[in-house]
This record gives structure tokens, sequence and C-alpha cells, in this order.
């Protein structure tokens, strides 16, 4: 399904736009924010596995490393 890409792609836009806060050292974001986004992250790619789009389900189960990454480490 062409749409498995569109979903990819979107997830691949995201994760290179959280990369400079990845490498920020002085970077703070508020758990407010990152713990939902692992939350929906994490939702989204058991969906996305259990529809049998392997390529989106890898794509937010990247976003959701990174998202824990950031929680864990600039909250």
């Amino acid at each position: 399904m062409w749409q498995e890409y569109v979903f990819l792609a979107g997830s691949i836009v995201i994760m290179i736009s959280l990369i400079p806060t990845i490498r920020d050292e002085e970077a703070r974001v508020p758990l407010r924010t990152s713990v939902p986004s692992v939350a929906v992250l994490f939702v989204q790619t058991l969906a996305f596995l259990s529809m049998g789009l392997t390529f989106s389900a890898a794509g937010t189960g990247m976003g959701f490393g990174l998202w824990t990454l950031i929680a864990k480490y600039k909250s």
C-alpha cells in the first residue's frame, strides 16, 4: 500500500526534526510533552503492526525510541 510509505516518510521527517533537540546539551523538554508522545507512538506502532504495515511500524517505532531518549535525558 502506498499509504504505508506516506506514514514512513512522515515519521522520518519528524525524526530528523528531533535531532537538534537530542544533540543540544542544554535542551530541556517537559515531561508533559515527551511522555504523551512516547505513549502515542507506542500505541501507533502496535496498531501499525496489527495491520501488517511493517514500514509504518518501523517509522513510528524509531520515533518512539527517540522520544523515549528525550524523555529520559532531556526532561
